[in-house]
């Protein structure tokens, strides 16, 4: 027997109503026990109906009186209980602690976010009764599905399955033929995503490593340092390695760093969280901080995940020389950072990636292997780097045949990545102020 009940149900007008709901569904309970079935008394939200007990009367009342029914419907030591508390929240630090004890609620038990075989079982149960095309993997699919819980997989086959029916019906074919294939579930991953996450993450930029030209050495070092461990986790696992904590890119403004972090977390298909000093410097005291611990925390759910920190002197400055509040509030972030990278609650699965061009203000207890292991310097592209820069940047520029780019290389020494896309977005701009209608850019435009 079960006896249910929701805050809404609890909750009444007038005093004294919501204590009185309570007291009559636990002599319910206990009438049935007494006929020999034992019941099962099912609170949902129990957050919304005992928070702490800090600011409203009513909450200290409703409380309070389900601390007595509890205690006073207690079993004999020696006899198994015959009235169980059930209850439910996805709050559980906003309950009152009074509950959180054994004789109350003796037992806690946490429901995670599903791990990749998990989702791959759920997958399976949601799409028993739908076709599926053949080429059609569930498992490649659950492991790319980081952070959905149960709700967002029956969502992502629903939606795939309308994207399917939608499909089979604009090409007029029949129903008996309808089958879900590859494209009807990346169409769905753009639609149903972890809801856990919604409002937090950033959507992977869609840079590729082929969008990026430079130095060959620095786009491999931080390919295997971002994607082995999310690719090849058995072969770290199997070897007694643990992957990089974080990473840092250091080097001259406009040397691609911030893009190379973009080209990375697209290439890991990770979870990617962006934060800037603007986020974490708050007027109130402790709010930077706790976005920090949050972010962290979420990470850890949807994992594996990136945190990328762009201009991390910000967040990461030195310690020490002055007593301004901004410095106060710059040092308890990162002491924050400090203990989220490598405290007692370990980060396993979260890569921090960083990018700075003033190196010497980070503070040094971030410089050691355990928080950024790797440091790597992006320097000024030389010959051959501005070469592959420039025909990335002239990819979508019609050029004339006059226009040699190795003899362009040539006259820019020096130029950064970002110095020489903005000569190629001159050069069509000279080209258009000197006729509106022109179709190629020229020589004599750069």
């Amino acid at each position: 027997m079960g006896v249910f009940c929701s805050p809404h149900s609890v909750h009444r007008a007038h005093a004294g109503e919501s204590e009185k709901v309570l007291r009559e569904a636990f002599p319910e309970a206990s009438s049935h026990a007494m006929l020999g079935k034992p019941s099962v008394i099912f609170i949902d939200e129990i957050d919304a109906l005992c928070p702490r007990r800090d600011f409203r009367e009513q909450d200290v009342r409703v409380a309070s009186q389900l601390f007595t029914l509890m205690d006073s419907s207690k079993p004999s030591s020696n006899s198994a209980p015959e009235v169980v508390v059930v209850a439910s929240t996805n709050r559980v630090d906003a309950i009152d602690p009074a509950l959180r004890r054994s004789g109350r609620f003796d037992a806690e038990v946490e429901v995670t976010t599903p791990t990749e075989e998990e989702r791959l079982q759920i997958l399976k149960l949601y799409t028993k009764k739908v076709p599926l095309d053949p080429n059609v993997d569930l498992r490649t699919i659950a492991v790319s599905c980081n952070g959905y819980v149960g709700a967002d997989s029956e969502a992502l086959c629903r939606v795939a399955t309308i994207f399917a029916v939608k499909r089979s019906s604009d090409a007029n074919e029949a129903a008996s033929v309808l089958s879900l294939t590859i494209e009807d579930w990346e169409h769905a991953k753009t639609i149903v995503g972890p809801s856990i996450t919604r409002g937090v993450t950033v959507e992977i930029p869609k840079v590729t490593w082929e969008d990026i030209g430079g130095p060959k050495d620095l786009k491999k070092k931080l390919r295997q340092a971002v994607e082995w461990p999310i690719k090849h986790s058995a072969a770290f696992s199997r070897l007694g390695i643990s992957p990089v904590r974080g990473i840092l890119l250091h080097g001259p403004p406009g040397c691609s760093k911030t893009t190379l972090a973009k080209a990375a977390a697209h290439a890991a298909q990770a979870s990617f969280f962006s934060l800037s000093g603007a986020e974490l410097y708050s007027m109130y005291v402790g709010e930077g901080e706790a976005l920090l611990r949050n972010t962290f925390q979420r990470a850890r759910l949807v994992a594996p995940s990136i945190i990328f920190f762009d201009e991390a002197d910000v967040v990461a400055a030195k310690r020490g020389g002055s007593s301004s509040s901004n410095i106060t509030v710059g040092e308890r972030l990162l002491s924050t950072l400090l203990t989220e990278m490598d405290g007692l609650e370990e980060a396993k699965g979260i890569l921090v990636l960083a990018a700075t061009n003033r190196p010497h203000a980070i503070d040094a207890a971030l410089m050691r292997p355990g928080r950024f292991d790797l440091v790597l310097y992006v320097p000024l592209p030389d010959l051959e780097g501005r070469y592959e820069i420039l025909r990335v940047h002239t990819r979508n520029i019609k050029i004339g045949p006059d226009v040699d780019l190795k003899r362009i290389v040539e006259d820019t020494e020096l130029f950064t990545g970002a110095e020489l896309e903005g000569l190629c977005r001159e050069a069509g701009i000279v080209a258009l102020r000197e006729d509106i209608t022109a179709t190629v850019v020229c020589d004599r435009h750069f």
